[in-house]
């Protein structure tokens, strides 16, 4: 695991990435709102090289978010996370929960451990076929056709000019470079991943879910599953966004997440 950190004395922020790439809050990162909190943008094992030689399981990379927060001495952290980020930090909540505050969980991805049982068989067939192309395309060596059959599937046509956009030509070329892990290491470990109510119920930390106005009825209807399966939660629906919310509204986004104001 690699790790980027302002620095400073502000309220520790840990910014856990979605699949595929790594630099999804990189233009959140920057934004004035968040300037006052110490932000910790994690690029976790796989996503950079060297690759290990075998996949990390949940667990594993959990623990190596609290292996980090504790070098860095870090007591406690809000987290971020996006898409299978969310796994990454409900794993660490739960193996770790001294270290997490809070959990702000954007777009939690289509999963079933995360989706309603009556949606999982319709979600599959309607996201299975592109993630099953992006897999056999990687598996071949053609990133570029795994990095855009997966990404059109869950962000829309439009995901390469946002990325370019927000991170720049080389951005986007480095994030197509990246992608392999996702579907020959994060693809697998998300699949033996096992989250259900009992688990869900030893998060006592208060968890704020945010989705994308934009994004599927099956994106909406998981966040409302989730928010009656954990114990503290809230919803925050942003107009007008999809899965790319964090690259194409880091400024929503870092409204969402005020600093907290000094002890009197």
């Amino acid at each position: 695991m690699r790790h980027t950190d302002s620095g400073g004395d502000g309220k520790p922020l840990v910014l856990i990435h979605a699949a595929v790439f790594a630099d999804w809050f990189v233009p959140f990162e920057h934004e004035p709102a968040v300037a006052d909190l110490r932000r910790i943008r994690v690029t976790r094992t796989g996503y950079s090289d060297p690759a290990p030689a075998e996949p990390l399981s949940v667990a594993d990379h959990a623990a190596e978010s609290a292996d980090l927060l504790r070098r860095l001495g870090i007591e406690r952290a809000r987290v971020l996370a996006h898409s299978s980020g969310c796994v990454f930090a409900l794993q660490l909540a739960l193996d770790h929960p001294e270290l997490v505050g809070e959990l702000v969980l954007i777009e939690p991805p289509l999963i079933d451990p995360l989706l309603p049982p009556q949606d999982r068989a319709t979600a599959a067939a309607a996201i299975g076929p592109a993630l099953g192309a992006a897999m056999g395309a990687a598996a071949q060596g053609d990133l570029r056709t795994a990095f855009d059959t997966f990404l059109a599937a869950v962000c829309g046509p439009e995901h390469r000019s946002v990325i370019e956009s927000a991170l720049g030509r080389a951005g986007l070329e480095r994030a197509e470079r990246d992608c392999g892990y996702t579907f020959a290491g994060e693809v697998p470990a998300l699949a033996t991943w096992h989250f259900d109510e009992e688990l869900a119920r030893r998060i006592e930390q208060p968890v704020h879910l945010v989705a994308g106005g934009d994004s599927p009825l099956f994106t909406h209807r998981l966040v409302d599953h989730l928010a009656t399966m954990l114990p503290d939660t809230r919803t925050t629906i942003i107009p007008g966004e999809n899965h790319l919310l964090p690259l194409h509204a880091p400024a929503a986004l870092a409204a969402l997440l005020p600093t907290p104001a000094p002890a009197p």
